[in-house]
């Protein structure tokens, strides 16, 4: 038992020396071999995995090596300590039961796990025993090869070595595990500085005060200030002071435990008056009771995604701005992989467009093929299917029916976006294009109108040459026959010559009527608008009438009002509604009676030309259908001669000068026809009326002959102009039966006049002005043009084109030798 004290003595002795077990278990062992008998044992920790799996850290043990490898891993392990895990042996059976195992036949005890290595050291006995130190397994003591045996004796008697050895275990575990701690302490604590120093982002450590206690590198590098220039600052001094409040009131929710945590974003100020935006995320830090220390705030630099923010918002803005007042719609389009549909994007211009609500499109892009007409929702989907398939652009027009604005006609048109997914994306714009639809049809009509309007002139212009050309043959032959000296008329022939004057003039009137109200209904009716003296212009107008007034026994009172009055109109259209207006006041009136013509100014802007007649006047039922065309009100029974035309083309001529015409009239009680036209003020001299066509004073026989080139290709015409030049001695005719001979003779023996028919056989008039235009012997000579066609427009541009004069047929032999009288006098002089 001393012995044993002595031992106990000595291990106790040693672990106050080194805390190291392989120091104080490497002095133990030999002498526990000794008092036990053993050949060889181990000394060995319990240790476990993180599992919780016990396994033998064995520090001390007879070295048993038993060649070169065993050796070397003896020498390796001898200071670490040697690791057995395998537990199925006889050790591992003490380890797994925590009982002494004594096996005193180990080569045939089950528990032995199969045998040892090849060259390992007999065993043939073997005590593994447990230390248990609290409750806890901390060791093991392994001892092999006593003989005879162990047994429970040996057990007891050494007992209180193992107690000790035990606690000494436990002391060393516990001594370890302490220092473990430490150094993971400070291996946390080297981490958290190192994090917390190289940080990407600002930490700072806050007391409740809100002043800053610790701070990383970042946060100065943040702030602009030194670590000593930040501790002990509240924070408040680098916060922007709007936002100081929101700070104070998010630390007072941290600190009374209200907020786990708290974000928010905020603004720093630099030294140097930068602002710039941080994200700050506050964590308080509590005791172990709970208790408020500190908070941790992590600081972010944010200033970039701000600026970027506010540079996407501005130009958010800017779209939206962009978008609202583009007068359409602005749309993305997206097929996914299965090519269903969706609008991810649409303008507030659908609103107008198609009536919806862009958040509705977005959820149900269908809506938008809702409005459009059923009867082009395919057409629809074929354009987009073929632009998807050929991966164009899309452009297409259709018809919407909008329940407040019914039908509108609208064009798309996008661009295809192919994404990295294999989708697509459409980007494109919605106009409304019914404005221009309208007016392409209105166009179309226009143009249909215009080429109607042509063909119509062209066939008016053709039965007006048709009807004028042997209209020109009985009229100017009857003038002939009433004028011929050699060969004069008794009564009764110029009786019937008379009449056939007169029926040529009705139709002639009848052809000019219908061609002017042609005109006015196509809106070609030209006009030439000037300052006209309007006194001149009456009087030339009753000198029309008055031989008409007085085979009628109608007395035409000289005109009456202010002489010096001026008119913005027309000459020649005036001189048409005078007359008429002087014809019909005439014609209807009755036999002694009288008419007259009153002007007078009713203010500074207008003037007033009024036709009063003391005739049968009107009831008002003729009054109500006075201006309709062909209506003649009953004359036609009375045997007035007219057409019905006359006035339908006063008013519309009085119109289109700007002016209105009013009637006034009872039965029995005459009429009163009073025309307005806007007043002009005189301007030196106005516009004179045309000059009446001169008599029929010829050229003195004593004058030389000239040569008047007659081109015409209508026999009779010929024969007329032929007999009507007889009665001028100093007047010789050439003839040219077509255009080219016209040319070929002019420019062979160049005439004194050109007298031009302007539809010739092979070409027209214009045609053969235009070759003679650069011929140097026929420059100076007169060009007259002779022609049925009457419509204005021909007549402008033949003088246009170089005529001097445009006679129309019936040609009126007075008229027509006046023209050759005049244009030979000048050209004589």
């Amino acid at each position: 038992m001393d012995e044993l004290r002595l031992l106990i003595r000595k291990v106790q002795s040693s672990f106050v020396r080194s805390a190291e077990p392989h120091r104080v278990f490497d002095a133990l062992l030999p002498d526990l071999l000794r008092i036990t008998a053993s050949d060889y044992g181990f000394i060995a920790e319990v240790w476990r995995t993180p599992e919780g799996a016990p396994y033998l850290k064995i520090f001390t043990m007879t070295n048993i090596a038993w060649d070169d490898a065993s050796r070397a891993m003896f020498e390796r392990n001898r200071v670490s300590g040697i690791e057995f895990r395998n537990l199925r042996t006889l050790f591992g059976a003490a380890l797994l039961s925590g009982e002494p195992v004594i096996a005193n036949d180990a080569p045939n005890d089950p528990r032995g796990g199969g045998g040892l290595p090849a060259g390992h050291n007999p065993l043939d006995t073997f005590l593994g025993l447990p230390l248990h130190y609290g409750g806890e397994m901390v060791g093991m003591i392994g001892l092999a090869n006593r003989r005879p045996g162990y047994d429970e004796a040996l057990l007891r008697a050494l007992d209180p070595l193992f107690q000790s050895m035990a606690g000494i275990l436990a002391a060393v575990q516990l001594e370890r595990q302490r220092r473990q701690a430490e150094s993971a302490l400070r291996a946390s604590e080297a981490r958290w500085r190192h994090c917390f120093e190289v940080a990407g982002v600002g930490i700072a450590q806050c007391g409740a005060d809100g002043r800053l206690r610790e701070v990383n590198a970042q946060m100065c590098e943040l702030t602009g200030r030194s670590r000593e220039a930040l501790i002990g600052v509240p924070f408040g001094e680098l916060t922007h002071p709007d936002d100081v409040p929101g700070d104070v009131a998010l630390l007072a929710r941290i600190v009374s435990g209200e907020t786990p945590r708290g974000t928010r974003e905020k603004r720093y100020i630099r030294p140097d008056g930068r602002v710039f935006w941080v994200q700050v995320t506050v964590t308080p830090v509590l005791d172990a009771d709970g208790r408020f220390l500190h908070t941790i705030a992590v600081v972010l630099d944010i200033d970039q995604r701000k600026r970027v923010e506010a540079a996407l918002a501005a130009r958010e803005a800017l779209f939206s701005r962009l978008a609202s007042h583009v007068p359409g719609v602005l749309f993305q389009f997206h097929f996914d992989a299965q090519g269903v549909g969706s609008v991810p994007y649409a303008s507030d211009a659908l609103r107008e467009l198609f009536e919806l609500e862009p958040a509705a499109v977005r959820l149900d892009g269908r809506l938008l093929m809702r409005r459009v007409m059923p009867s082009q929702r395919k057409a629809v989907w074929a354009s987009i299917d073929a632009a998807l398939k050929a991966g164009r652009n899309w452009q297409v027009e259709f018809e919407v029916e909008l329940p407040a604005r019914g039908r509108r006609w609208l064009q798309a048109q996008a661009k295809p976006q192919p994404l990295p997914d294999g989708t697509i994306t459409w980007h494109g714009y919605i106009s409304d294009v019914t404005e221009r639809k309208r007016y392409e049809e209105a166009l179309v009509g226009a143009r249909a109108a215009e080429r109607a309007n042509e063909a119509k002139t062209e066939f008016l212009s053709r039965m007006s040459h048709e009807l004028r050309t042997p209209l020109n043959a009985v009229l100017g032959f009857a003038q002939l026959l009433r004028s011929d000296p050699a060969a004069p008329l008794d009564a009764g022939q110029r009786s019937r010559v008379g009449h056939i004057e007169r029926a040529g003039q009705h139709l002639l009137a009848m052809i000019g009527d219908v061609l002017d109200v042609s005109r006015i209904e196509a809106g070609s009716m030209p006009l030439a608008p000037q300052t006209l003296a309007l006194r001149p212009l009456v009087e030339e107008a009753c000198a029309l009438v008055t031989p008409t007034a007085r085979a009628s026994g109608v007395t035409l009172q000289p005109p009456s009002g202010d002489a010096a009055l001026h008119v913005h109109a027309d000459p020649m259209r005036l001189r048409q509604v005078l007359a008429n207006l002087l014809s019909n006041a005439v014609k209807y009136n009755r036999s002694g009676g009288h008419a007259r013509v009153e002007t007078s100014a009713p203010d500074r802007q207008r003037v007033r030309i009024a036709v009063v007649d003391t005739g049968v006047g009107l009831t008002p039922e003729q009054h109500r259908q006075l201006f309709q065309p062909f209506n003649r009100l009953g004359a036609e029974r009375r045997g007035i001669e007219g057409t019905g035309l006359g006035l339908a083309i006063t008013r519309r001529l009085v119109e289109l000068m700007g002016g209105t015409i009013e009637v006034l009239s009872e039965p029995g009680q005459g009429s009163v026809f009073a025309v307005t036209l806007p007043r002009a003020r005189s301007r030196g001299r106005a516009a004179a009326a045309a000059s009446p066509p001169p008599g029929m004073a010829g050229l003195e026989d004593e004058h030389p002959v000239h040569v008047v080139l007659y081109a015409e290709d209508n026999r009779l015409n010929i024969e007329l102009v032929s007999q009507l030049l007889e009665l001028r001695s100093g007047c010789e005719l050439r003839v040219a039966h077509n255009g080219r001979e016209a040319i070929a003779s002019a420019r062979a023996a160049p005439p004194d006049l050109l007298l031009i028919d302007m539809h010739l056989g092979d070409m027209t008039g214009i045609d053969v002005i235009e070759a003679l235009r650069d011929e140097p012997a026929l420059c100076g000579v007169p060009r007259i043009a002779l022609s049925a066609d009457a419509l204005p427009e021909r007549q402008r541009a033949a003088r246009e084109q170089g005529f001097d004069d445009y006679l129309t047929k019936p040609v009126d032999m007075a008229e027509l030798l006046g023209c050759l009288d005049r244009h030979l006098a000048r050209r004589r002089a």
